[in-house]
């Protein structure tokens, strides 16, 4: 596999997550994304992959009802039926229908909660289950944490959200904040990122012209605390539901830690 050039992007301020819905398809146009506090936007381009810092992970090997993962290099696996450059140089990710199942990059590493890092990519998805699909976490390899602190996902009304976890991870139920942006046109491209530089989280979704449809002030839980007091970034395809093959095309993908 050809190695990508190692572009960062520069990333300020608190945590946030920002969703840029785009009405054009995908194409190799050039993104420019203006970072708080930067003096010029750097730009972003198509088929720029930043994953080196990441593993493939899928339950596709395990059958619809196993939902048990593996794990590859996301580099050095290609030509698959859930994870393949497609001759037009761009990554798609499949997972398999049933609930849970999933096909992700998941970052190798954690990160104190006094770190900061980031995360941006371009993408469309198609084939959206029933129940919806989870496209971005954050989330911490403590033992017994069953479900993340924070999930980006587009739901079965088709509005992308964001969901944060507020009681103890390792509960066997959870309890969420959720907040809602507007309607994800399937097979439309988006542009997702993720900056965290710790202590608090600002979540704000604007449309492609700046007009903002959700901005939120958030913060972990202490109970996180509790779990190395950590976390890393996930991307690709969750299920929600048991009808479909969500599909994800990622236009580019950068990372910075």
């Amino acid at each position: 596999m050809k190695k990508m050039t190692n572009y960062k992007f520069l990333a300020t301020g608190i945590f946030s997550v920002a969703l840029f819905l785009t009405s054009c398809s995908q194409t190799e146009q050039e993104e420019v994304v203006v970072a708080p506090e930067a003096m010029e936007a750097p730009k972003l381009s198509a088929k720029v992959y930043q994953i080196s810092d990441f593993y493939i992970e899928t339950s596709w090997l395990s059958g619809e009802d196993s939902r048990s993962t593996k794990s590859f290099s996301s580099t050095g696996t290609d030509n698959e039926s859930w994870y393949d450059k497609n001759s037009s140089g761009y990554y798609i990710m499949k997972s398999l229908a049933t609930d849970g199942n999933r096909t992700e990059w998941k970052e190798i590493e954690e990160s104190s909660l006094t770190n900061g890092k980031s995360m941006i990519y371009k993408a469309k998805v198609e084939s959206i289950p029933e129940n919806g699909v989870t496209i971005a976490q954050i989330h911490n390899r403590g033992n017994n944490v069953n479900r993340p602190w924070l999930r980006v996902f587009i739901d079965d009304d088709r509005k992308i959200k964001i969901k944060v976890t507020t009681n103890n991870p390792s509960n066997s139920s959870g309890t969420y904040q959720e907040y809602t942006g507007a309607t994800y046109s399937q097979g439309s491209d988006y542009i997702l990122s993720i900056t965290y530089n710790g202590g608090g989280a600002n979540v704000k979704v604007t449309t492609s012209s700046g007009s903002t449809i959700i901005n939120k002030t958030l913060s972990p839980s202490s109970s996180w605390n509790n779990y190395s007091n950590t976390y890393y970034f996930k991307a690709g395809v969750y299920t929600e539901g048991d009808d479909k093959q969500p599909k994800i095309t990622f236009n580019y993908f950068y990372f910075n830690d």
